[in-house]
């Protein structure tokens, strides 16, 4: 640990490292290339790893979903977390897997997507908007990702419209820019840029949202001299699954 600042280890119990691995991009390749190497060589060394620690007995854990509430329904305390998708794009196509991440509202801050009494027309408050801060970055290691501190513009203007057999629609327009330096670093400057429109259907009596989509676009640029990346997301959540 003091030698290597992250990587994946195998330990037994008593502290023997059976195996270890610290991935390191190889100048030239591309971003797929880089992330194909990375999973080839954990694996060898997770195969390394289990041959070293011999016979074990079976595993009794039994698999779970840690955020069973990630897109759909709501949390326990009356808000919602909302499916982020982020990808980068190289000559318009999508470059590597997605950034998969949520948006944690509050039953306030989700009360404030639903039309206003009285109103068709209406700004969410900055603080609710500064939210989306994880659908603005393509990665999912938390120093290049900026947390809604970041997020120097953040703006969402909703309108609702056609109702029909109960239910009314409402449209979002939103912008978003956000910096932070990386490990606090002002050498090592990231910036996101994202605009994104959105829709929601909710019941027009009650005004209880029932189901939620977004697309945006921007730009992802790491480091002063950095070339910025085209980015795409998607953030979306439904009342059930």
């Amino acid at each position: 640990m003091r030698q290597w600042p992250q990587g994946l280890w195998v330990v037994t119990p008593d502290g023997k490292t059976l195996g270890f691995h610290y991935h390191k991009p190889v100048p030239g390749d591309n971003y797929r290339q880089n992330q194909q190497r990375w999973v080839d060589d954990t694996v060898k060394m997770l195969e390394a790893a289990a041959k070293a620690a011999g016979p074990l007995p079976p595993r009794t854990a039994r698999a779970s979903n840690p955020f069973p509430d990630r897109g759909v329904g709501p949390t326990k305390d009356g808000g919602v977390r909302l499916a982020v998708s982020v990808i980068g794009l190289q000559n318009g196509r999508q470059d590597g897997p997605p950034a998969v991440d949520s948006i944690l509202l509050s039953k306030e801050e989700w009360t404030a997507f639903a039309p206003p009494e009285g109103k068709t027309a209406w700004a969410l408050p900055e603080a609710v908007a500064k939210r989306f801060a994880p659908a603005l970055a393509p990665v999912t290691d938390s120093i290049f990702v900026p947390r809604p501190t970041d997020v120097n513009y953040a703006i969402i203007k909703a309108a609702s419209g056609l109702t029909a057999d109960g239910v009314g629609v409402v449209r979002y327009a939103g912008a978003w820019s956000s910096l932070h330096n990386r490990d606090g670093d002002p050498n090592l400057p990231i910036r996101c840029d994202m605009t994104g429109e959105g829709f929601a259907t909710y019941d027009a009596k009650t005004k209880q949202i029932r189901s939620f989509l977004w697309v945006l676009k921007g730009t992802y640029r790491n480091g002063a001299n950095g070339t910025p990346i085209p980015t795409a997301a998607v953030v979306e959540w439904e009342e059930k699954e």
